[in-house]
């Protein structure tokens, strides 16, 4: 290859990897373009409006740049996991499908071409992503910039005048706002530079889990480095209150450390254990200073009985309503809102998808698309369970299992990994667990 020929070539390789990292590092953003406004109230407006966020951007800029090497210096494609692949093949044909039932059919159209970039996102993690660090170090400024700005929210109980950057003006006093209420008092939720609590909570926590990841499996200097990051950013996951959030990295961290005790890695067990107490301490003014809050959002053990629960109950009812009488097709991808809409005249709550992804994507992508979706769902875990001797002493596939594990957790109590605000972390996490298996087996 001429000399020129590869420079190119290494200059479009390069700038694919910047705006990958840039992709992961925007996630949660909240900033974006209305590309197209289409106001159908009561509905939110997020739901049908067709839009462009910063990770839309840099994803597209990245899949240019990687076209642009491919092109330059032509090279076989690597499929990654053959079921990983031929699920999300299924995904993105069973929503190609639904639009012809869907509700609105342009919307899901729309989403369908979002899904065929996920889909050539996938292909380039498991073709391009070569060191770890290009995961880490994005993560590592993804937190970096939100959790300084989710604390400040917390502190300050409202927005910090970061607009420019996405921020929504937050006011507790304003309907609308994600609060706690609490004698008498609106107690603010953090937000962050995202859309929602629940969405920063999920990806603080997902953030926080690849980080334990390198505290637990990395070398030299990395575990101190991800630790003192680790320790200044946990205050930020407590103050988004999100419950899923919390239950998935509880869960999923110590899942992690069982499984280096049964690898017998005592260096790693009290590692972490003298992180869990620093951690503590960290958190405890917090949790003193904001008792009631806590008690509030933990509901004192009563949460069945709490208001959001029995909401989540009722579109869980309706959803499945849904499902029954559009079993074949499905009501189109993100179509759920406008379906629930147009099918249930008397609705007691807002127009919003379940909060329960594997449903939810029978519901908009038909039986078909359910099942891919549950091969995906449960093939980590499967995996895991016949090879886990093997695993707990492979750095890569644990933490690309955390991970997934993780994001599954979230998934069963909210809907947003399904939906434009979460479906980068769900691809990217099949993508690092597909690439993990295949250096697994090499």
């Amino acid at each position: 290859m001429p000399l020129s020929q590869n420079k190119t070539t290494c200059f479009f390789e390069i700038g694919a990897k910047i705006f990958f990292a840039l992709t992961i590092i925007f996630i949660p953003f909240r900033w974006r373009i209305d590309v197209w406004f289409r106001p159908m109230p009561p509905l939110y407006s997020d739901y049908t409006n067709f839009q462009l966020f910063l990770t839309d951007i840099t994803l597209i800029y990245l899949l240019i740049f990687w076209f642009a090497s491919l092109i330059i210096q032509p090279r076989k494609l690597n499929a990654g996991n053959a079921l990983i692949f031929i699920c999300l093949i299924g995904l993105t044909v069973s929503g190609i499908i639904s639009v012809f039932g869907s509700v609105d059919s342009i919307l899901s159209r729309y989403h369908v071409f979002r899904f065929i970039l996920l889909l050539l996102f996938y292909l380039y993690i498991v073709n391009e992503l070569q060191s770890p660090l290009w995961v880490i170090v994005p993560i590592a400024l993804q937190i970096i910039i939100q959790a300084p700005v989710a604390i400040g929210q917390s502190l300050a109980q409202s927005s910090l005048g970061l607009q420019t950057f996405g921020e929504i003006f937050l006011d507790p006093q304003i309907l609308g706002t994600s609060i706690i209420p609490i004698d008498g008092i609106r107690f603010l939720r953090a937000y962050g530079l995202s859309d929602h609590p629940n969405i920063l909570g999920g990806a603080i926590a997902f953030s926080l889990i690849i980080l334990f990841a390198v505290i637990l499996y990395g070398k030299n200097r990395l575990p101190l480095f991800s630790s003192i990051l680790f320790l200044i950013s946990f205050p930020a996951l407590i103050l988004t209150f999100s419950r899923s959030a919390w239950l998935s990295f509880g869960l999923v961290t110590s899942f992690m450390v069982a499984c280096e005790a049964f690898a017998q890695k005592w260096d790693s067990v009290k590692r972490a254990s003298l992180l869990g107490m620093l951690s503590l301490v960290v958190i405890s003014p917090i949790l003193f200073q904001q008792a009631s809050v806590f008690e509030k959002r933990v509901n004192a053990g009563n949460v069945i009985n709490d208001a959001t629960m029995q909401q989540r109950d009722y579109l869980l009812e309706v959803g499945n309503t849904l499902f029954v009488e559009h079993f074949a097709r499905g009501i189109g991808l993100s179509a759920t809102p406008l379906a629930l809409k147009e099918r249930f005249e008397d609705f007691p709550a807002n127009y919003q998808p379940p909060h329960y992804v594997p449903l939810l994507v029978a519901i908009e992508t038909g039986v078909l698309g359910g099942m891919f979706y549950l091969i995906l769902f449960l093939m980590p875990f499967m995996l895991f369970i016949l090879k886990w001797k093997t695993y707990i002493h492979q750095p890569y596939v644990m933490a690309s299992l955390a991970l997934i594990f993780a994001i599954s957790i979230v998934s069963l109590f909210d809907y947003y990994t399904w939906y434009v605000t979460g479906r980068v972390w769900q691809w990217l996490a099949w993508g690092i667990f597909s690439l993990a298996l295949q250096k697994a087996n090499e």
